[in-house]
């Protein structure tokens, strides 16, 4: 028996039209998800990131003198080493453009002391090329408050039965150190003031592991490099700052 496809596709369009209309009560089901996706698809990750470069590439081509500058290699005059928190991206918390800082970010803004059998340490390597290779005249430590890296730490037993994590841990165990003796010092105080004591001596126990590496010492020594720690605290906007020196003293500046 033949089929009436023009019968058939009347039919169907009839069935399946109410479902996009916004005139008819029985769309109101289908309206909202319909309009979700909609605004999804217009709004998808990889747009934002487009329309982000767009912006940032018409005011970076305007200076023409800073483009052909930085098409001729990198200078920076620091090598900063930050936390990976999205909430504290150190260029845009200091104010730096391209080319003046060499930027290294991990879990928290932590460096592993100097070992003789070279493991594999990408802290180690962009150390070595920034003090080296690009001379970098100031090596930044920065860390941050609420640190998740920091609490991970304070948060272990000491005999590690509490593992929460296959990299993690191990990584945040560089400042065991910093962690036991803030602990020794304020057992009485609250948590959340034993993680913020903890964030400013992991900084300490990271610029005493720079000091481990004979390429960091010996361009201190000579006056070419200069070591300082930071601290931004980002619920109150106030950034600390201090200097060290090969005797590991320090002074303390405060900006508001």
């Amino acid at each position: 028996m033949a089929v009436d496809n023009t019968s058939f596709q009347k039919k169907t369009l009839d069935r399946i039209n109410p479902l996009f209309t916004t005139t008819t009560q029985s769309c109101t089901p289908f309206a909202s998800p319909i309009s979700a996706v909609t605004t999804e698809l217009q709004s998808s990750p990889l747009e934002k990131l487009r329309n982000g470069y767009l912006k940032f590439k018409e005011n970076y081509m305007k200076d023409q003198t800073l483009v052909k500058t930085l098409a001729e290699g990198q200078q920076p005059p620091y090598m900063i080493i930050a936390c990976c928190d999205s909430r504290v991206d150190p260029c845009t918390v200091l104010n730096l453009g391209p080319g003046e800082a060499f930027v290294l970010r991990n879990i928290g803004n932590m460096v592993p002391p100097y070992s003789s059998e070279k493991a594999c340490s990408s802290a180690a390597s962009a150390m070595e090329f920034a003090v080296l290779f690009l001379k970098v005249k100031h090596l930044v430590v920065i860390g941050h408050s609420q640190c998740g890296a920091v609490r991970a730490l304070m948060g272990m037993e000491d005999d590690g039965s509490n593992a929460f994590s296959e990299f993690i841990e191990d990584w945040v165990l560089i400042s065991k150190g910093a962690s036991k003796k803030v602990k020794d010092m304020h057992r009485s105080s609250p948590f959340e003031e034993q993680c913020t004591s903890c964030e400013k001596e992991v900084i300490n126990t990271s610029l005493l592991n720079c000091l481990s590496y004979p390429f960091v010492r010996q361009r201190m020594a000579s006056g070419e490099l200069t070591l300082h720690g930071g601290y931004y605290d980002f619920i109150n906007n106030q950034f600390e700052s201090w200097d060290v020196d090969l005797s590991c003293t320090s002074s303390l500046d405060k900006f508001q």
